[in-house]
């Protein structure tokens, strides 16, 4: 059980640097109640877990493992994108004893409004133990932990988080405190928060036109846009006047990555300078840079360098003018495959260029 979770912390510890790559959110979480569903471990005191074994909680006598698969569940409500509160209930089971903690805490989040964001919490606990038809229960506990946040979707966060509990059980001999700590890793399922107050955009027209008795002067419309820099991707639609026809999701095949690198060739250069053009001629839109993989190699270097190239093609698009907020870069490595893996033309399909979805930014 030790073996496999210090395993599952090392395929965490590889996966995080993905999330520093993740760029704002622009949900409002102020507000809004939050659903957590979590699994992990539990390590349980050894004086707590060998007072267990000597009244006869475990099966056959034995001392329960300090280790114990747990699972958590709470409800929270998030009073800014910073301050909230949730409560909720944890449970683990070893060796025949039975672990069951509700628990009442106070969250402090950097800014719940990003993508990514670490927290920390603290509050109260109350754990219930049962075994072989015996109970005990602590007379007070405490929990502090932190944690991270990483939103997967418009209102679903993967969260991760680690707590240290302290309790007083009167009956344990000799030291009455007890420390257990408990790791679990799962999904937050948010509501729509509140948003900030609509501002309306100062009118060009109302600062710059003068009234009079006969007539009312106002500022010509600006020239259309004109993309003239780069190449057109073949098989994309274009309008008049030379622009990518922004819609839905667009696949970009001759955006081509050497083995194992996430550097721009100077192929992929005309054709994200007009992808550039396009999206700047376009202000009103915002967009999701996605990279993939095939399923050569392990799932965490393949997340990662998805990422990486999704990144670079963020980066270069930056460079050319458009604007960093309209932008985000993701990386889905293997996970959506449009094709087997089992084949090499398979992998050649899910190693597909850059992926361009389109949303709307007003």
């Amino acid at each position: 059980m030790r073996d496999q979770i210090l395993k599952s912390a090392r395929t965490l510890a590889a996966l995080l640097p993905m999330l520093a790559l993740a760029q704002p959110a622009t949900a409002q979480r102020e507000a809004s109640w939050e659903f957590s569903l979590g699994a992990g471990a539990v390590h349980t005191d050894g004086g707590l877990a060998t007072y267990l074994g000597t009244r006869g909680f475990a099966d056959n006598g034995a001392t329960p493992s300090r280790f114990a698969p747990a699972a958590a569940v709470r409800l929270g409500y998030n009073f800014t994108n910073n301050l909230g509160f949730s409560i909720g209930t944890a449970a683990a089971a070893s060796s025949g004893v039975k672990y069951v903690t509700p628990f009442a805490a106070v969250t402090y989040t950097v800014d719940l409004g990003a993508r990514t964001s670490p927290f920390i919490t603290a509050g109260t606990q109350f754990t219930r133990i049962t075994g072989n038809g015996l109970r005990v229960h602590p007379t007070w506990g405490t929990r502090a932990g932190l944690g991270i946040r990483h939103m997967v979707g418009d209102n679903v966060a993967l969260r991760l988080e680690g707590r240290m509990g302290m309790e007083h059980y009167e009956d344990l001999p000799g030291r009455k405190t007890a420390y257990t700590s408990v790791a679990t890793l799962g999904f937050s399922f948010f509501t729509a928060g509140r948003r900030a107050p609509e501002v309306a955009p100062p009118c060009a027209l109302c600062a710059r036109a003068r009234v009079d008795t006969v007539r009312i002067y106002a500022p010509a419309p600006p020239p259309l846009h004109k993309c003239e820099h780069g190449l057109a991707p073949s098989g994309l639609q274009t309008d008049q006047f030379g622009c990518l026809v922004l819609r839905d999701t667009l696949l970009l095949e001759a955006i081509h990555f050497d083995f194992d690198k996430s550097d721009i060739t100077p192929t992929a250069n005309v054709i994200l300078d007009r992808v550039a053009e396009s999206m700047l001629a376009h202000p009103e839109l915002a967009f999701e840079i996605a990279g993939h993989t095939d399923s050569v190699g392990t799932f965490a270097y393949n997340f990662l360098l998805s990422a990486r190239r999704a990144n670079a093609v963020r980066n270069y698009l930056i460079r050319q003018g458009v604007p960093a907020y309209r932008m985000t870069a993701v990386g889905y490595g293997e996970g959506f495959p449009i094709a087997p893996n089992a084949t090499v033309e398979g992998r050649a399909l899910n190693r597909r260029g850059i992926e361009i979805r389109v949303k709307k930014l007003f």
